[in-house]
């Protein structure tokens, strides 16, 4: 397929007269990336801006959409002719599916198009490849060639724990056609809320579909706060059938998904005689896990499939999501029903169960004509024989899906989750925890380079997934989805052997997206202008360096001792000026540097750095961290930032091994005093205190001293150590599995550790 979209690539730049020496290839307008492109300085001019376009070959409603875009996001008005246009449409035959060009000449402008669905690409692609100057507007002339890599590009938006309006999905749904993504994964139960009509069961929205409070606040603070407020809403069956149809038009699939058997509460609000104990409870107004989950007993498959007989007409869409993930089986181990399910089914335990349970969706669905999918959990106790993995907890479940022939949907949350903070920067919006910059989206590849060549072809594509506990408004949904769904469609639409590197995406986002995006009057995130604090070691301690987005970027940056009370320095940096701090000092400095950028492109931020006597020194893991959790890697436990609340990712390094073991170079041997070193415990994110600590010191590294074994009971370990020594060797034994009960039960759960902080003489 590549050697025939080259050469015809090659064919029409010939028969165009283009000389590719004259043109720029690096400067494409267009998100996704094109997979060729070339254009000249020269210009077609949108005169007056009036636009005339040929409707021969054009289908209707991407005429529609054509026209209303370029009247609402550019103000040019178009005249539409039978005969004749600027913009002329040719419909090709023998071309790869999905693949599409657009020819720009000084008095004609041709798309040429495969099918419907790359008509419409090629329209948005168009819309970004107008610019404005100070006289109009115009397009360089050239020709663009493209096709999608991936079939499934998607996003998902979650309902259930904020309740967004018709219009507002309808929005959700725009912006993402506008860089082409083509499946809109629509969560639809949850815990928090049903929303969707079910005319067989109406207590679903009449009951399921509102709460009367909602949490204040992170989940992991303490004392919880609530807002006391009746809310919640649900869609109409015509509703949801007026969504689909409008998402249809613009070439996007939408997935339903109806969560089971986890996070049911809402449906069991409203009718709990489908649990295992029968007892009512409200909807909760509370995140997290709940132990109240779907009975497996007859009664409710069928409850459920009658369900599902209501939505299955709804969606075109081939599959249909049933969720199977974080589903505790506390009640199902008591629970007498699910046990004579066990027993006369010949299960193992309840995790075979699961599988019993989703492998009976499975066969109903098969037989509706539709294809289950779920997230990863539903590899556990045995992969029901027709089912698609959505891999989100990493990769690993969706390599094993694929290993069996299964096809796979790639979302890890290491790069696919949009609620995650996207920047360190102490203005960010709250958000569930997490660090996902742009430039870590950027890097996402949806073929994990283990599986053969034969197993990558049950390789979909992926999807970015917006969960709503922190996201309660459109304007907070589009900054924490934009501009990382730009990064993230470079991934599912381009050849990522070929797209372009970051630096390069990020200055076409700057000089091109960001006006595009205006245009929408998108409210998206501008985290890429904020400084960011670069550390790196020196032998005297650490280097600090402030930069932005530019490397020309510079900064008025102000010192405060927080320890004297007073400022210290004020300077204006630039991106390749240091600054460096000492381990020498008479004690230990908290310093806060409040920068503020030189051109004013983006808002202050603020650094705070414990000067210790411990930072920069040398770190040598033999435990690797999660590269999820690996900011600054192995300098982040002495580059002196401390992790803070509400945790971000960024300040913290994430393990989940049973022991962990790093050694520390103090340089020279020194008089060791005394050792604190800080862990978080945040239980509702599946983060734990370890067990115990045990400290080792040597002065040669060969022979080592033990220290008496600690358990840690609070954030900051603390152990004095009184010993002469060059290498000090920590050992942390983690927490073996979070205690039933709690959110994730049964699970391995994450040691979060950050900064040692070792005292001499």
């Amino acid at each position: 397929m590549k050697k025939i979209i080259f050469s015809f690539f090659v064919i029409f730049c010939l028969q165009t007269n283009l000389v590719l020496s004259q043109y720029k290839t690096t400067d494409c307008p267009v998100i996704p990336t094109p997979a060729s492109y070339v254009a000249s300085s020269e210009t077609f001019d949108i005169s007056d801006k009036t636009l005339q376009i040929n409707r021969t070959n054009l289908p209707k409603e991407i005429e529609k959409y054509l026209v209303k875009n370029l009247k609402d996001a550019f103000s040019i008005q178009t005249i539409i002719s039978d005969n004749s246009g600027e913009v002329i449409f040719k419909p090709q035959k023998n071309v790869p599916e999905n693949s599409y060009s657009i020819d720009i000449r000084e008095s004609v402008i041709t798309i040429s198009y495969s099918n419907e669905a790359s008509c419409f690409y090629a329209i948005n692609s168009f819309l970004q490849l107008i610019q404005k100057n100070d006289v109009g507007y115009y397009i360089n002339l050239g020709f663009l060639m493209d096709y999608p890599k991936f079939e499934w590009r998607g996003l998902h938006l979650d309902v259930s724990r904020h309740f967004y309006s018709v219009d507002e999905v309808k929005h959700f749904i725009d912006l993402m056609a506008l860089y082409k993504f083509n499946t809109f994964h629509w969560h639809l139960t949850d815990d928090q809320g049903w929303r969707i009509e079910i005319k067989q069961f109406p207590k679903l929205t009449e009951i399921g579909a509102w709460r009367d409070s909602t949490l204040i606040g992170h989940y992991n603070e303490e004392p919880r706060k609530y807002e006391h407020k009746r809310v919640g809403g649900f869609y109409t069956q015509e509703q949801i059938k007026d969504v689909v149809a409008y998402a249809q038009k613009r070439f996007i699939s939408v997935i339903p998904e109806i969560e089971m058997p986890g996070h049911s509460r809402a449906a069991l609000a409203a009718y709990p005689e489908y649990s295992c104990t029968g007892i009512k409870q409200g909807v909760p107004g509370i995140w997290g896990i709940f132990d109240d989950i779907y009975c497996s007993k007859p009664e409710t498959i069928s409850f459920l499939q009658k369900i599902l007989d209501e939505v299955i007409p709804l969606f075109p869409s081939p599959y249909v999501h049933i969720g199977g993930d974080e589903a505790p089986k506390t009640r199902w181990h008591t629970c007498p029903r699910c046990q004579k399910v066990i027993k006369e089914n010949g299960l193992k335990d309840e995790h075979e169960l699961q599988s019993y349970f989703i492998r009976q969706m499975d066969v109903y669905l098969t037989a509706k004509g539709k294809k289950l999918i779920g997230w990863d959990e539903i590899l556990e106790g045995g992969l029901s024989p027709n089912a698609t993995v959505m891999s989100w907890r990493g990769s690993d479940g969706g390599i094993e899906a694929a290993k069996q022939n299964h096809d796979v949907v790639m979302s890890p949350n290491g790069y696919c989750y949009f609620d995650h903070y996207q920047s360190g920067n102490t203005g960010e919006p709250l958000a569930i925890g997490g660090f996902l910059p742009l430039e870590k989206v950027y890097q996402f590849n949806p073929v994990p380079e283990q599986l053969s060549a034969d197993q990558r072809r049950h390789i979909l594509g992926g999807q970015a997934n917006l969960w709503t506990e922190y996201i309660s408004t459109m304007e907070k949904l589009e900054y924490m989805t934009y501009p990382r769904a730009l990064a993230l469609s470079q991934s599912l639409w381009c050849d990522n052997t070929k797209k372009p590197d970051y630096e390069t995406f990020k200055k076409i986002f700057i000089k091109y997206q960001m006006p595009f995006l205006d245009r929408y009057k998108v409210n998206y995130s501008k985290a890429i202008f904020y400084a960011k604090m670069e550390i790196t070691p020196n032998k005297q301690g650490l280097a600090l360096r402030f930069k932005g987005a530019e490397p020309t970027d510079s900064f008025y940056v102000t010192s405060f001792n927080t320890d004297l009370q007073k400022n210290i320095d004020s300077v204006v940096m630039k991106s390749n000026d240091s600054l460096v701090l000492t381990r020498e000092n008479d004690f230990p400095m908290t310093i806060e540097y409040t920068v503020t950028p030189y051109n004013n492109v983006s808002g202050i931020n603020h650094f705070s750095i414990e000067q210790s006597h411990s930072i920069g020194f040398p770190i040598e893991f033999k435990t690797p961290f999660n590269p999820k959790f690996s900011n600054r890697g192995n300098l982040a436990l002495v580059d002196g930032v401390k992790g803070k609340r509400p945790w971000k990712g960024d300040e913290w390094l994430g393990f989940t091994k049973d022991t962990i073991e790093f050694t520390v170079d103090l340089i020279k041997t020194r008089q060791l005093q005394n050792v604190n070193l800080g862990f978080l415990s945040a239980n509702g994110s599946w983060i734990y205190l370890p067990e115990t600590v045990q400290l080792f010191v040597s002065t040669d590294k060969t022979s080592w001293s033990e220290l008496k074994k600690q358990a840690v009971t609070e954030e900051t370990f603390f152990q004095e150590v009184n010993k002469k020594a060059r290498y000090l060797k920590v050992v942390v034994i983690s927490k073996d599995k979070i205690p039933v009960g709690s959110d994730g039960e049964g699970n391995k759960p994450w040691t979060f550790m950050d900064e040692i902080e070792i005292e001499y003489e």
